[in-house]
Order: C-alpha cells, then sequence, then structure tokens
C-alpha cells in the first residue's frame, strides 16, 4: 500500500511540471505575440481586400510599436464591395485605446519582399476614440501592390525581350544579317586561315632576317651604325667642350661674346640715334617732309597719269592717238626704203660740188 502512495506523487509531481513548462510556454507565446498581455485588452474590426501571408496570432503594431495581436480572420459574409472582402478582429492593449481614432488606418506590411506579413496601423490625431468592437478603416499594402504590379511590368518587358532575342537568334541561324553571315559563312573562317598563314609566313621570314624589317631585327649593321653615329656625337661634344673648332670658340670663346655685346651697343646707338632724328636714317624716319614730298609726288604723278589716259597734251596724244602711230608707221616705212636705196647707189646721194670764185 505504502508503494502504491510513492508511485502516485511521482506521477502528480510530473504533472506538476508539465503543466508549469505549459504555463511558462503559454505566457512566452502571449508576450512574443501581443503587448501586455497581462493587462486588459479590447477588440476592434477592420476589413481588407487581401490577407495572403497573414497568420492568425500576427504582431498588431502602432506607428511601429507593437500593440496586440490578430485575433481572428475570416471571410465577409456580404461584402459590399473588394475592399470589404476579409474580416479581421485585433486584440488591442487597453491602454492604446486612446491612440487609435477615427482617423487611424489599418493596412499589412511585409517584412522585406517575401517575408511574413503582420498588421499597421496609423496613429490617430484628431478623430474620436473608437470604442469596444468598433471598426477601423483599413487600405491595401500600396508597397506590395507596387511590387506586384512592377513584377507584372517587368515579366512583359522580358517576354517582350525575349520575342526580339529569339527572332535575333532565329535570324543569326539562318545567316541573315551581318552577324548572321559571319557566324554562318565558312569564307569568314577561311580567310581568318589564309590571313593567319600569310601572318606566319611574315613571322618567319622575319625571323629569317629576310626583307626590311627581318635585316632590322637580325642584322648588326644597323646598330653597328648607330653606334658609330653614337661615337661622332660624343667626339663632336668632346671637341665642343675642349673649345676646339667654330662651335666650341663660340660657346667657350668670351671674345665672342664681347664682340657680339659691342655690336649690340652699337646698334643701340644707332637706334637712338635714328630716333633722336640724327643723319638721314633719323631724318627718313621722323622727318614728315620726306612723307609730305612723296604723297605729292604721287599726286603728281596720278595726275600725270590721268592726262595721259584722258588724251591731253603731247604726250597723252603720243599714247593714245592713233594718228602718231600711222604716221610713226609711214615714216619708218620710208627711212627704211631711203636707206635701202642709199645702199644700192650710195653716189646718189653723195654728190660733192666744188667751185671757184
Amino acid at each position: 500500500m505504502a508503494q502504491r502512495k510513492q508511485l502516485t506523487w511521482a506521477e502528480l509531481r510530473v504533472g506538476v511540471f508539465v503543466l508549469a513548462g505549459l504555463v511558462i510556454l503559454m505566457v512566452a507565446v502571449l508576450y512574443v505575440t501581443g503587448a501586455g498581455f497581462l493587462g486588459p485588452k479590447y477588440r476592434l474590426i477592420t476589413y481588407l481586400p487581401e490577407v495572403e501571408g497573414l497568420k492568425t496570432g500576427a504582431p498588431v503594431n502602432l506607428d511601429g510599436v507593437a500593440v496586440g495581436n490578430v485575433q481572428s480572420i475570416s471571410l465577409a459574409p456580404h461584402p459590399p464591395d473588394r475592399a470589404h472582402s476579409i474580416v479581421l478582429v485585433l486584440r488591442i492593449a487597453q491602454k492604446y485605446q486612446n491612440q487609435i481614432r477615427t482617423d487611424s488606418t489599418v493596412s499589412l506590411v511585409t517584412q522585406g519582399l517575401l517575408g511574413d506579413r503582420y498588421v499597421t496601423i496609423s496613429r490617430g490625431l484628431t478623430g474620436s476614440v473608437i470604442p469596444e468592437n468598433g471598426v477601423l478603416p483599413g487600405t491595401e499594402e500600396a508597397a506590395m501592390k507596387e511590387v506586384v504590379q512592377r513584377g507584372a511590368d517587368l515579366m512583359e518587358n522580358l517576354g517582350a525581350l525575349t520575342d526580339d532575342l529569339r527572332g535575333i537568334v532565329d535570324k543569326m541561324q539562318k545567316g541573315n544579317g551581318t552577324i548572321g553571315k559571319l557566324v554562318n559563312d565558312p569564307s569568314l573562317y577561311n580567310h581568318l586561315n589564309d590571313t593567319a598563314s600569310r601572318l606566319d609566313a611574315v613571322v618567319s621570314s622575319v625571323q629569317n632576317g629576310q626583307g626590311t624589317a627581318g635585316k632590322l631585327l637580325t642584322s648588326d649593321e644597323l646598330y653597328n651604325r648607330v653606334n658609330s653615329a653614337v661615337g661622332h656625337v660624343e667626339e663632336v661634344t668632346a671637341a665642343v667642350r675642349d673649345q676646339r673648332g667654330t662651335v666650341g670658340k663660340l660657346i667657350y670663346d668670351p671674345s665672342a661674346y664681347n664682340e657680339i655685346k659691342g655690336i649690340a651697343q652699337k646698334g643701340n646707338a644707332l637706334l637712338g640715334d635714328v630716333r633722336a632724328g640724327k643723319g638721314t636714317l633719323g631724318k627718313l624716319a621722323t622727318d614728315d617732309a620726306l612723307y609730305s614730298n612723296l604723297r605729292d609726288a604721287s599726286a603728281n604723278v596720278r595726275d600725270a597719269s590721268a592726262k595721259l589716259n584722258s588724251n591731253a597734251g603731247t604726250v597723252g596724244k603720243f599714247f593714245s592717238d592713233p594718228a602718231f602711230y600711222d604716221n610713226m608707221t609711214g615714216l619708218s616705212g620710208d627711212m627704211r626704203l631711203l636707206l635701202s636705196d642709199f645702199r644700192k647707189n650710195p653716189k646718189k646721194f653723195l654728190r660733192i660740188k666744188m667751185g671757184l670764185f
């Protein structure tokens, strides 16, 4: 009989430990899923168009602060529109009731792109406090809607791009276009192979010392010439340093510098005299009389040329009167005939008559 009592106490002790573990587990779950789980709660109702990925017990945040959890999710029996398709019952801590007002809104938020979803409430400022089992306005998750829309647009663009790429690949496989011919036409390979063969032949000829490039690479003649030229340059440089030759004396002999300096001084003195109006150059550079005389002479020449062009005066008639040309032509003809007769019979024109008185 004593053994029976000891077994019963052992079983009771195990049951107590199990019950305590369950209580601790329940408290932990309530602590994680709800804010202030030991305090009083009240319930709010909201409507949403969809709640995919949202689970019962999901957290409810008020501007990022945990204030409760989702108590139940159900379909609305007779929704008036798409926005009232799903009914959510939210279990909120009583101490946040004054922060949730009629100007607050409910929406779903996704943690990351594919994470769990939870309910978020915007804090009310000017509206009235929502009572127990009151309706809180719900809005569709804008971010998720935008992501879905962008995903649809992306898929559409990718589909169009895939179709374009498929068309391009089909044309390339058929040998259409430049790339298609390059891929399918064996002539390109033949040309490249021929070019590679020619390049191989050129490289071989260069290595064998054939041609200009081969001689430049394999013959020592160019190196010897360059080395000789460098040696000559070094000899010239050494001669200049040793003050030999004309260049060496010009660089190191101070007399050349003194002569050039004297010439420069004389040139400066000459320029000073010219600026001062001394000598012929000075008067030509500074005296205005020469300019006036040249201007008057050019004016006279211009007037004389004008008279010649206008057939005025004797000289003008000589240049422009055709009668003068005709007379000169006739005179030259007569002189030619006279000279011809003189040559034929000079006695006719050279008679000397002498008489005595």
